[in-house]
């Protein structure tokens, strides 16, 4: 990931970070508002490498994730379902434009490096369990991305749920 994507990812990754803060207040306008500047991140950064390609992809499916997460809990199911739809329709995407390296190079650890954060480690899991959940081939290697995140965030002491 060059530097200048690094950076669009931090971006990227504050805006998840202002949408959670908004739904836990309930404001679910501000909530739109930080996803909307995510997907303006993304349309807007100029890609040139064929990573930072490929790195825009991936972290506008987490984007998608995470819209998809927070629409269900704020209980619009029929909206995050379209939200599934679209995470799938750009994985497919990817999975077509790129052939030869999708589902083999960019679900990896290596591909990941820069983006390890907690929000990672939580939106590739929430993939995994969405394409498990709709028995796409795709989801074991979701699956085993989000072991090593989890791995390379948490070490040996994952965060416990109560």
């Amino acid at each position: 990931m060059t530097q200048d994507m690094g950076r669009c990812a931090e971006e990227i990754r504050t805006c998840w970070q202002e949408s959670e803060v908004a739904l836990q207040r309930g404001d679910t306008d501000a909530a739109n508002r930080a996803f909307g500047h995510a997907f303006e991140v993304v349309d807007t950064f100029p890609a040139i490498e064929e990573e930072d390609v490929r790195a825009l992809q991936f972290l506008c499916v987490l984007t998608w994730v995470k819209v998809s997460a927070s629409l269900e809990v704020t209980g619009q199911e029929e909206e995050a379902h379209e939200a599934r739809l679209q995470v799938f329709s750009l994985l497919d995407e990817m999975y077509t434009a790129s052939p030869v390296t999708a589902g083999h190079a960019w679900p990896s650890a290596e591909f990941m490096r820069g983006f390890e954060s907690e929000e990672a480690v939580d939106l590739v899991g929430r993939l995994y369990l969405l394409c498990s959940k709709s028995g796409r081939a795709d989801s074991i290697l979701w699956g085993r991305l989000f072991m090593d995140l989890d791995l390379r965030i948490h070490g040996d002491n994952p965060p416990t749920v109560n």
